[in-house]
């Protein structure tokens, strides 16, 4: 089996290096771990991995044809490998040519997947060098695909798989995955405790994914594509992510009647039954990963806010809620700047007050508290959320969703608005936009351009520089089409959207570059910042700094025609800014709980705060291997 590194002095061993300096480094590390202030970004992988297989049994450490001459000469791989020793690089060029050559998005994500299962330095790396490219086949859209077809396509498993059957042995089934991350010889310890190996679990209940629903069992799809982001965008370390499925039944039919569906064939567990097994498996992961962030991902609405008020004092964060919150409030932030206004001058209408709708109301409602001073009630009065029953009003009673009810108008309000049909139920959104003459407009409905040209003109006529952010996911479902909305407002517009879109031609001759509200540029970053501080908890003041960080780092503040967020494939680059804002924060809450974190941030360590990220930061590179006897 691979092996972790000993702190035996009787060990022998030989070492393959790849540079004259790596004899130096490899004693140091021995001695102190990876985590040692003295590892600078140049020497990092060279930390060798160590091994005592040899010969055939070692090519399952995948590297390929990327063994050097002398890890083939020590490691006796002459004759188990072509002659040709060929760079990570050359090989990373190989494995794209064969995934151009995949007819479909589908089988291109399982082209992925095989090869993130047959070679994850490769997979990483190729992945790092087509991002943009690829991540709409790795995440959404392209998993939709895969995970509604997850048990026809199955192969291998990959993951934690928790069924509501089984949870008497949820316990060791956790713990036998621990076990075995810690034979992982790639993992790089903190500290000489077994319970320090896992940093990130990332959880669904698969309830609601990516506008698809309800997908029973092959919800893990998801768990280990966003596990996946986590590392491209933040260098989290992929063998130290658990991604886990909680099987609680499923609601959909057309699985059961599945053959080879491979989940618990019943309907879903709802109440107690449902509280108790997610509390079950909270407590058992707190235990057994007592330093691990819990990630929770397409939870159905109801159970999402339910359950990040719940578990809002542990380490805990709900990317549909709060990442998708946080994206497009800094979007919003960097448009305002732009604009020369200010976010409390804002009128907000959001169009699909769903889990994303509503997490992006609570993160902006959280922003006009923290920035601007205003108290909860204050806030809350700068949006009005229009739902498929129209505008959320207070008369909606038990109609409304928790989650909602803050964001409910006052009736007497709208008593008096002019209407284009005073006789037709509910208030609509052109109505809205009509009476509210709103700043801002945001799209999280699915509802394929429902901002027409009658309704982007309406808005146009009442601000000057509309802020219009159509967030919906895929394309298809977008709310407008960033050029129409353009056209619409005389390219007066400010425009984000959910999913990407090319730059669009202005009259002027220059391109208007459509920044993309990708929660990856601001959920992983989170993620690091709070396993680097050990933070006891994710806190608003946390998220807030993140956003703020990102913001920051608009390229519109310099250039009105570029994008409002920066580009995701500077993602690495943004997420050691946004990390060190969430570092900080966490330090300035008394939150954070590593002492090493701790002291760089007072300024009393060896090195600055974002060398201190980079050097933690995992590369898809071939680090040298050694030899144990």
């Amino acid at each position: 089996m691979m092996m972790m590194r000993s702190s035996s002095s009787s060990t022998a061993y030989a070492i393959a290096a790849r540079s004259s300096s790596s004899k130096s480094i490899f004693g140091r590390v021995h001695k102190r771990g990876l985590a040692s202030q003295k590892i600078t970004t140049e020497d990092k992988n060279l930390v060798p991995i160590r091994t005592n297989l040899r010969g055939s049994a070692l090519l399952n450490t995948p590297r390929g044809a990327g063994f050097t001459r002398e890890e083939r000469q020590i490691f006796g791989l002459e004759g188990f490998l072509p002659y040709d020793v060929h760079s990570l690089e050359k090989q990373a060029l190989r494995a794209y040519n064969q995934l151009l050559k995949q007819p479909s998005v589908i089988l291109k994500h399982a082209f992925l997947a095989s090869l993130r299962d047959q070679n994850q330095v490769l997979f990483y790396k190729v992945m790092q060098d087509h991002l943009k490219e690829l991540l709409g086949v790795l995440y959404t859209p392209g998993a939709a695909e895969a995970v509604a077809g997850y048990s026809s396509l199955f192969r291998r498993p990959v993951g934690c798989y928790i069924s509501f059957p089984n949870q008497d042995a949820m316990r060791a089934q956790l713990q036998a995955h621990l076990s075995d991350v810690n034979r992982t010889a790639d993992v790089a310890f903190d500290s000489n405790k077994p319970d320090a190996a896992i940093d990130l679990v990332v959880v669904t209940d698969a309830e609601a994914i990516l506008g698809i629903g309800d997908q029973g069992v092959g919800g893990i799809t998801i768990s280990t594509s966003k596990a996946a982001l986590y590392t491209l965008g933040a260098g989290i370390n992929p063998n130290r992510i658990l991604p886990v499925v909680l099987d609680c039944g499923t609601d959909n039919h057309a699985l059961f009647s599945d053959p080879l569906y491979m989940g618990w064939k019943r309907t879903r567990i709802r109440g107690k039954n449902y509280d108790d097994f997610v509390d079950k498996f909270i407590t058992n992961c707190r235990e057994l990963f007592p330093n691990a962030i819990i990630h929770f991902e397409d939870f159905g609405m109801a159970n999402a806010y339910r359950l990040m008020e719940k578990y809002k004092d542990i380490p805990m964060f709900n990317d549909d809620i709060q990442g998708t919150g946080a994206v497009a409030l800094a979007a919003l932030l960097a448009a305002i700047k732009v604009s020369g206004a200010s976010l409390a001058d804002q009128r907000i209408v959001i169009y699909g007050a769903g889990s994303a709708g509503m997490g992006i109301a609570d993160q902006i409602k959280d922003g006009l508290m923290i920035l601007e001073g205003l108290d909860k009630d204050e806030a809350a009065r700068r949006f009005w959320c229009v739902d498929r029953n129209g505008l959320l009003v207070e008369s909606m009673g038990n109609a409304l969703r928790h989650a909602q009810l803050p964001y409910a108008r006052p009736d007497e309000e709208i008593d008096h608005w002019q209407r284009d049909d005073p006789d037709k139920r509910g208030v609509w959104l052109l109505d809205v936009i009509k009476n509210v003459k709103p700043t801002v407009l945001i799209g999280t409905s699915t509802h394929t351009r429902a901002f027409n040209e009658e309704l982007i003109r309406e808005m146009g006529k009442h601000v000057e520089r509309p802020v219009i952010f159509p967030m919906s996911n895929p394309t298809a479902l977008c709310e407008v089409d960033p050029e129409d909305a353009l056209k619409w407002t005389e390219e007066r517009a400010l425009v984000a959207t959910g999913s990407p879109f090319q730059p669009v031609q202005l009259s002027s001759g220059k391109h208007y570059t459509v920044a993309q509200t990708n929660n990856a540029l601001i959920y992983p970053a989170l993620g690091l910042g709070a396993i680097l501080s050990r933070s006891r908890t994710i806190s608003n003041s946390m998220l807030m700094a993140g956003v703020h960080a990102l913001a920051s780092l608009s390229p519109a503040l310099e250039n009105p025609e570029a994008s409002l967020l920066p580009d995701l494939a500077d993602v690495r680059d943004v997420s050691v800014s946004v990390a060190a804002a969430v570092v900080r924060q966490a330090v300035a809450d008394g939150n954070a709980g590593d002492e090493n974190t701790v002291k760089i941030v007072q300024g009393k360590g060896d090195v600055s705060l974002e060398e201190y990220i980079k050097v933690r930061m995992w590369d898809a590179v071939y680090r040298p291997l050694e030899l144990v006897d």
